[in-house]
């Protein structure tokens, strides 16, 4: 049976999307946060499969409100291993894609953790591969403390408000490799992103400069003994001076503080200078993250 998720269904959907990625910081709190404030302007749809009574299988799909191009939208289906190839997938994706052809949607995407039965299934359902790049991990115990150009300051996000950060974040997000633009980045979608319970803002670091404004950011999502980087960028004007590398350096040095053994993150292949950052911070590879897309 495939019907609407419920909040009641969180217990269950969260070990689901742990098993497909468990890169991802994922608690039934962040799920709760994510249902309670998307904006109504996403059009979401939530769906879930069940067998005999349990949920085997969940699913998402609504419009892309960070880009002005018309018709953009995502949807994501995760099944769980003991259930698949019994068409359950196909079902779920097939009911998503017929809520995004009715609300006029051209192009879909969806970003997953690569498997190769994962592509085949993609695939076999109209999808293609537009965007690759690889999954990463690091310990963030052998990562040293951050040192920065005079002039220069870290600090932790706990320390400012969504709107200090704000102008840096949109600014950054244009320059991020992606199928659509991020060119519709909304204030009031970031301060629903910063409160999410996920979201470890003593961790996540902000680099100022001399006049206190905000010219870097590394944002760090924590569960349990491990975390996973958001966003991190720079603003245009301040590349090239080491600021992204000394905010994650901060970042990954607060989470080991915290307890934190092993952080994850992933960069289209295109985004050639935070991989080099990276690099140089100890991440290896561990897998890949892949965006796929299909025209509607």
């Amino acid at each position: 049976m495939i019907r609407e998720t419920t909040d009641d269904d969180l217990e269950a959907i969260a070990p689901l999307l742990r098993v497909a990625d468990d890169a991802r910081v994922v608690s039934v709190a962040g799920l709760r946060h994510i249902r309670r404030t998307e904006p109504e302007r996403t059009r979401r749809l939530e769906l879930v499969a069940e067998l005999d009574g349990e949920v085997v299988a969940t699913g998402r799909a609504g419009l892309n409100t960070w880009t002005t191009t018309e018709g953009a939208a995502w949807a994501f289906v995760t099944v769980d291993p003991r259930v698949r190839r019994q068409g359950i997938g196909a079902e779920l994706g097939g009911r998503l894609i017929e809520h995004l052809e009715a609300l006029d949607a051209k192009k879909a995407t969806c970003l997953f953790r690569w498997t190769e039965e994962g592509e085949r299934w993609a695939i076999e359902q109209g999808w293609s591969r537009l965007l690759t790049g690889p999954l990463i991990a690091v310990d963030p115990r052998t990562v040293a403390e951050p040192s920065l150009p005079v002039g220069y300051q870290c600090i932790s996000l706990a320390e400012l408000t969504p709107q200090d950060l704000f102008d840096a974040v949109a600014a950054a997000a244009l320059d991020e490799p992606s199928p659509v633009p991020n060119d519709n980045f909304d204030l009031d979608e970031f301060v629903r992103e910063w409160e999410e319970p996920d979201m470890d803002l003593e961790s996540s670091t902000a680099v100022l400069d001399e006049g206190g404004k905000v010219v870097a950011f590394s944002f760090l999502m924590v569960g349990d003994e491990r975390a996973s980087h958001g966003f991190t960028g720079t603003v245009a004007d301040h590349r090239g001076r080491g600021l992204a590398t000394a905010a994650k350096r901060r970042a990954l040095c607060a989470a080991a503080e915290r307890g934190v053994t092993r952080v994850t993150t992933s960069n289209a292949e295109e985004n050639a200078p935070m991989r080099a950052i990276n690099r140089k911070l100890g991440f290896e590879q561990i897998g890949e993250h892949v965006i796929f897309g299909r025209d509607l």
